[in-house]
């Protein structure tokens, strides 16, 4: 693999030369694997710089592909910016509702979400951005905890989806869009191709990116074995997305506005499971041993 990279690194060296163009070696670094030894590169005998970690157009990327702390720098920016509307936007009272939410889609979530077409989020990662995404839409449409509004209420209200609903729909479009390119293109060649040599370490294997997309599909009901026949008709294939994304998004508030129904049943029933035991009659061991312990303590009043 070195090999092959020092042979790349060699030739684009070579066609910048041709057209005049010089590479800076103090700005070029190189990335790998944390489980190897760092990758010798050489550009003009001059051996670049191997690091565990770099921006690449506004994005973070670590070399054992983790998203903390890409995830925390998306959050953060985008707390920023959102507390930047409050004055124009957010207090503004001459902007309807609808303008307030359009303007966070494009200021907020654009930066929350930047990239994320080609994430692999746990759950635990996607839950993290949606309570974010909860908190500002609470905030935009001035809802206290006090009202006691569920997320689902929230986001019926807001009109937009969550951050589980959009982070599919960004990842299916993406997925649609790699599968029309050219057989060469380097995204489709790490899609569809898988390492032939290597190892890992013992324990359960890190989330792949193919894993995501599986998931996704499954949770949008669309078939695993013919979504490349329909993703290579561009309209069709978004429109089927987004048409079956929005479906899942309702089955998914529906399930957490029962959520609460069941927890009050629940409740209700320990309370007059509770109720009927203080009530009941005692049973004869239960007399027996209140007659024991009444005469232990009679005993030990005596003496």
């Amino acid at each position: 693999m070195q090999e092959e990279l020092q042979s790349l690194m060699s030739h684009f060296s070579q066609a910048c030369k041709e057209y005049g163009l010089t590479i800076s070696t103090k700005k070029t670094n190189v990335l790998g694997p944390p489980a190897t030894a760092p990758p010798s590169i050489l550009i003009d005998n001059n051996k670049l710089d191997a690091i565990n970690e770099f921006c690449y157009l506004g994005s973070t990327i670590k070399d054992d592909l983790s998203l903390e702390k890409e995830i925390k720098k998306r959050i953060g920016n985008a707390a920023l910016t959102f507390a930047r509307l409050r004055p124009r936007v957010r207090e503004n009272h001459k902007l309807t509702t609808v303008t307030k939410m359009e303007v966070y889609k494009a200021c907020v979530m654009s930066i929350l979400l930047y990239g994320s077409e080609s994430w692999t989020t746990y759950t635990k990662q996607e839950r993290k951005l949606n309570s974010f995404h909860l908190r500002c839409l609470r905030r935009i449409l001035k809802v206290t905890w006090k009202e006691k509004l569920c997320n689902s209420e929230i986001l019926a209200r807001s009109g937009i989806p969550s951050i589980f609903t959009a982070l599919r729909l960004l990842r299916l479009c993406w997925l649609g869009h790699v599968r029309r390119m050219e057989d060469k293109r380097i995204p489709k060649v790490i899609l569809y191709r898988q390492l032939a040599t290597g190892t890992r370490k013992t324990g359960h294997p890190h989330l792949h990116y193919i894993d995501v997309i599986k998931r996704d599909l499954k949770l949008v009901n669309i078939n695993t074995d013919n979504w490349e026949d329909i993703a290579l008709d561009r309209t069709r294939w978004r429109e089927t997305v987004t048409k079956k994304a929005m479906d899942s998004e309702s089955t998914w508030i529906s399930a957490q506005e029962e959520k609460p129904t069941i927890q009050k049943t629940a409740s209700s029933f320990t309370t007059e499971a509770k109720v009927s035991l203080q009530n009941r009659a005692p049973q004869p061991n239960e007399e027996v041993c209140s007659e024991m312990n009444h005469s232990h303590s009679t005993t030990e009043g005596g003496q």
